[in-house]
């Protein structure tokens, strides 16, 4: 569980990344305007002044860091600790992880909590759809980070592995 959490939390912070690019390099938006959307959850049309706001973004970075990214990473661990540790299933997993998280939180949490709580979604009139697909599946992507975390982990080191597939010779 703790290699999941640790993935999450590093996934979590690639996908913040990606965005801001995406958001400075493609949008031509200030680096800081996706983290304080995601803080417009908890503060409204506040955390989006048109410039830098402090408790905005730290906002948005303590909900998107401890509390979405967590969920999800939880998530993960629960799906990827029934299945062998391959790069395939962690892989496999990541995406699931990263496309479900955004069809739920995109569809039905976040449209829930800004619609109820400050009567309009920020998130959807911030946030063109497309990149926050592209940013929910780099969150699942570097979901990848699990596997050298939990074989760094004392369970992971002594976990039993699948051997290599042996690519030399054909099957019987």
């Amino acid at each position: 569980m703790l290699a999941g959490i640790l993935a999450g939390q590093i996934a979590g912070l690639i996908m913040a990344v990606a965005m801001v690019l995406v958001f400075v390099l493609i949008l031509r938006l200030p680096w800081y305007h996706p983290v304080q959307v995601i803080g417009s959850a908890a503060l409204g049309d506040r955390a989006l002044p048109g410039a830098f706001h402090l408790p905005g973004f730290l906002a948005g970075l303590a909900l998107h860091q401890l509390v979405a990214a967590l969920v999800w990473s939880l998530a993960f661990s629960l799906l990827i600790n029934r299945l062998e540790h391959t790069w395939a299933n962690v892989l496999a997993v990541g995406l699931a992880v990263g496309a479900l998280s955004h069809v739920i939180d995109t569809n039905f949490i976040v449209p829930a909590i800004m619609n109820g709580l400050h009567g309009h979604n920020l998130w959807a009139e911030n946030v063109p759809r497309f990149w926050s697909w592209i940013a929910h599946l780099v969150y699942g992507l570097s979901m990848l980070s699990f596997l050298p975390i939990w074989q760094k982990l004392p369970a992971g080191r002594t976990a039993r592995r699948a051997p290599p597939p042996d690519l030399g010779h054909p099957a019987a």
